[in-house]
């Protein structure tokens, strides 16, 4: 039993080792094969040799074939390409050797002889047609058309990568896949582009095979007659019977295959737009709608009235027809019936989309080390850093809710700012303090702070509350006056009138409040394509009226970044767009083009700046000082801008702080109100000394709004 046992253990591992051949053996096949069709053309084959290599070209188009039939996406056979031209030098070498051999021995071997014969019937002349009719409908109608299928769908396939780049972003920032799943998603993008340019070219292979079909045809019946009548010594009939019959022979033998690769090619280039296989997609697709297949059955049966229709065929064809058109019908009322509640509403649920199903790909090495080199390169929207003492905040195992907070704060922005936050990428920087943290926008820090995690922030809003015995800090988002305190002593602050909050919260709200000040440079152009993108679903008309034949992705932009940059919304973008387009015409200055939005966006702006009374509260200029900030706006590469005296500069920088600080005192948001030509520019003064200000114009008050005048800043002039 032993003996048996280890006779059989032996026999199974020499068969496991014949059935599994190495995967170097396998790469070395095909130069092999590219080597041994080079001979071809330079060794003289026998005819034996060549019935095998004619077979082969034969099998091999029906094999490619049939593999295209049965594909679900063309990345399945993504070597398709290769293929093609592998298999066209290889048919365009044996037509060599067997040219070569019919030339020099009026012979080709069985296969071709048997095509010269029995397939054309002994008619050199039928046979002869049969081959350009081959030839013809290749050249003309398979190869010209799937050549410009290929041309076509390379160039949709190129025009469309950006749209579908956008939507991975997309579905990216919206949380719907990882990056492990974007990167996979882009990889398959890659592959589609990288296919059908290939296709393209490919597809010119096979074109030219066609007509070196044409030329060879030519050359081997002209050059045979002279050969057979010269050097063989035969009659002019016989010398033109022969080797006509071979020469057609071999073109039937060479065109076939030709025909067939053809075809598959036409089949892959029309592939894209389904992932089932050609055949089911095709029985499925034609079949699964009743109206036409009884309309057609009614048709044949009108047809087989005509005196001569062979009315008992007809009649069979249109049964059929009707049958399935039955079956059809039967399976659309299921449908109907699984697709609908009790109330009638469709089901709700469903299958989840392919961004939440896409699966990362496994990344060699390489990829890996330049995925690596990329991602030193790159540089993030928006980042931050913290020190190894605040881990805890992020690590969910540890209780940490910064990342859930995170996706919250990205949603408030999308609804009260109208744009989708880029991902904040979280990353520990060893060289910062234990509890600091830094905060960066494209790479550049806008935001710190410092957090003790073991306690609580106690900050005074009023100013009024009584000491604590903490750690006196400045609240990092509004710079308040506020107390690190231990948790025992929590209760004690609140009942002094503090807010007491924690780290995560702290760090929260600043992250919230430096996206808010700083939301304009986070809205890049491919944010601008995106928020674009998901308007003309629903307002299409506005989005082609606009861009990119009026104003450029760039030239929108420029405008909503400026919208953001004084907290302007642009979350009702269609009427944004409507706006620019009713104006650019007149200007495509950004600056410009922003008051003429601001206008149309007047009800909205003044509802975010009045109180519960529907009242503005609001500081004036005289007059004068209007007239010489108008009067003085002059062009600069920076944009237009203001040139006043410096010393009536700065006197009117010292009326208007004074002015603000009354305001501030009385617990008001320092705000203004002036001209419409002169706002924008007259904000850009004062912008950078009271970074909270709202500067209004009148135009964008509207007529139910009351503004009610704090008081107003006097002539710089008067008051020197």
């Amino acid at each position: 039993m032993s003996a048996q046992s280890s006779a059989g253990a032996g026999l199974a591992g020499i068969l496991s080792r014949l059935q599994a051949p190495k995967k170097s053996q396998m790469e070395a096949l095909v130069p092999f094969a590219i080597l041994a069709a080079v001979l071809l053309l330079v060794v003289r084959i026998p005819s034996g040799l060549l019935d095998i290599f004619v077979i082969i070209s034969l099998i091999s188009g029906v094999v490619i074939l049939l593999n295209t039939m049965y594909v679900n996406t063309p990345l399945d056979f993504s070597i398709f390409p290769a293929v093609i031209l592998f298999t066209t030098i290889f048919r365009l070498f044996l037509n060599v050797a067997t040219t070569r051999s019919i030339l020099s021995n009026a012979e080709a071997g069985h296969v071709i002889n048997t095509f010269a014969t029995y397939v054309t019937g002994g008619n050199e002349v039928v046979g002869l047609v049969i081959f350009l009719i081959i030839v013809i409908i290749n050249f003309v109608v398979v190869t010209h058309g799937a050549q410009r299928i290929g041309e076509v769908a390379a160039r949709f396939t190129l025009d469309a990568l950006p749209g579908k780049q956008i939507s991975i972003d997309a579905d990216l920032n919206a949380g719907v896949i990882n990056e492990e799943q974007a990167r996979a998603r882009r990889r398959k993008l890659e592959r589609e582009t990288e296919y059908f340019g290939a296709m393209d070219g490919a597809s010119k292979f096979v074109q030219r095979d066609a007509m070196a079909g044409i030329i060879l045809i030519i050359v081997n019946i002209g050059a045979g007659f002279i050969i057979g009548m010269l050097q063989m010594k035969m009659g002019a009939a016989e010398s033109l019977s022969t080797f006509t019959s071979l020469t057609v022979g071999d073109g039937l033998v060479a065109n076939i295959p030709a025909l067939l690769i053809s075809t598959a090619t036409g089949i892959m280039v029309t592939k894209a737009a389904s992932d089932e296989t050609v055949g089911l997609s095709m029985i499925t697709q034609l079949t699964n709608q009743s109206r036409p297949l009884m309309i057609s059955a009614g048709f044949i049966l009108v047809l087989m009235m005509v005196p001569g229709m062979p009315k008992l065929l007809m009649a069979l064809a249109a049964g059929t027809l009707f049958a399935i058109a039955q079956v059809a019908k039967r399976t659309e009322m299921e449908e109907g019936q699984q697709g609908s509640g009790p109330d009638g509403s469709g089901a709700a649920g469903g299958a989840g989309g392919e961004g939440g199903q896409a699966q990362a790909e496994e990344l060699s090495e390489e990829d890996q080390a330049r995925h690596n080199l990329e991602q030193l390169l790159s540089v993030d929207l928006l980042e931050l850093e913290i020190g190894y003492g605040l881990i805890p905040l992020v690590d969910s195992e540890q209780g940490g809710d910064l990342l859930e907070r995170v996706n919250n704060i990205r949603k408030q922005i999308a609804i009260a700012l109208g744009f989708i936050v880029p991902p904040m990428r979280i990353r520990d920087n060893i060289t910062l303090r234990p509890g600091d943290y830094n905060v960066k926008i494209r790479g550049n820090t806008v935001g710190h702070g410092e957090l003790m995690l073991d306690r609580y922030l106690a900050m005074n809003p009023t100013g009024e509350a009584p000491e604590l015995s903490g750690v006196k800090v400045r609240e990092p988002a509004f710079g308040l006056d506020a107390y690190w305190i231990n948790p025992d002593e929590r209760a004690i602050a609140e009942s002094d009138g503090y807010t007491v909050v924690d780290s995560a919260t702290v760090l929260a709200t600043h992250l919230t409040e430096l996206i808010r000040r700083n939301c304009s440079e986070l809205l890049g152009r491919q944010a601008v394509q995106e928020l674009l993108d998901l308007t003309k679903q629903k307002f299409p008309a506005v989005v082609q009226d606009l861009v990119p034949d009026r104003l450029g992705v760039g030239e929108v932009q420029r405008v909503l970044m400026l919208l953001l940059a004084e907290g302007v919304s642009i979350r009702n973008l269609p009427l944004i767009l409507e706006c620019l387009g009713d104006h650019c015409s007149i200007s495509k200055d950004p600056e410009v083009l922003t008051e003429y939005v601001r206008v149309a966006l007047g009800r909205q702006i003044a509802a975010e700046h009045a109180d519960a009374e529907g009242r503005i509260t609001v500081l004036t200029l005289d007059p004068r000082i209007e007239e010489k900030v108008a009067n003085s706006l002059q062009n600069t590469t920076t944009g237009t801008i203001p040139v006043l005296p410096p010393a009536y500069l700065r006197r009117l920088i010292d009326l208007v702080t004074e002015q603000v600080g009354r305001m501030q005192g009385q617990g008001y948001v320092p705000a203004f109100i002036v001209s419409p030509r002169i706002r924008p520019y007259l904000r850009k003064v004062f912008v950078k000394l009271f970074p909270g200000l709202v500067m209004l114009s009148y135009g964008e008050i509207a007529g139910d709004v009351e503004i009610r005048t704090f008081a107003t800043v006097a002539n710089p002039e008067e008051q020197a």
